[in-house]
């Protein structure tokens, strides 16, 4: 089981490294982009036409692939002040059948959005769909969603595998409940 753990940590490590950085320098160029319309409409009064499509576009891919590194840190759902009760009256069981329910759930959710996101691209590129001022083919927003939503769901099931094996070593009973978990 060591092996299967240092398996999922490089693999979380290397997917928060990289989407995370690229999740970052795609929102700090599009904020940059959206100062610099900002200038350039109000003080020059021009703009480029598909200058809000490419903000719009860029912040949700940058959110997409942001998704996973949530998910990663067990971000996405926080819900401590119930699990610090629950855990203040010593239901550690619960806690750690949740955080097993949780995982599961976020894994085969995830893993569904992804399978459905595969129709969609190529429903996309059929029929050509692009953003509403015409510049900007949707089918790369569409791919962008479905690899931040696979690999959540890798993730997922990494941390499903980690939750069941600590829940049957009874490492429910001495993990405290953070401030921020996944359940």
């Amino acid at each position: 089981m060591e092996k299967f753990y240092n398996i999922s940590n490089q693999i979380q490590s290397i997917i928060e490294k990289v989407l995370g950085n690229i999740s970052a320098l795609i929102m700090i160029g599009v904020t940059l982009f959206a100062l610099a319309e900002i200038f350039r409409r109000y003080i020059l009064g021009v703009v480029f036409q598909w200058g809000q499509d490419a903000v719009i576009y860029a912040m949700m891919c940058s959110v997409a692939f942001y998704i996973c590194v949530t998910q990663i840190k067990r971000g996405h759902l926080v819900m401590s002040a119930f699990l610090q009760l629950i855990s203040a009256y010593g239901y550690h069981r619960t806690i750690g059948i949740c955080k097993i329910l949780v995982s599961f759930i976020t894994c085969i959710f995830c893993g569904s959005l992804t399978y459905t996101a595969i129709f969609t691209i190529e429903y996309s590129i059929g029929i050509g769909e692009r953003t509403e001022s015409l510049f900007f083919f949707m089918w790369p927003f569409h791919l962008c969603l479905a690899i931040g939503l696979g690999l959540s769901s890798l993730v997922a099931f990494l941390q499903t595998v980690e939750d069941v094996h600590k829940y049957i070593k009874g490492d429910h009973f001495r993990e405290t409940v953070e401030a921020a978990t996944d359940v």
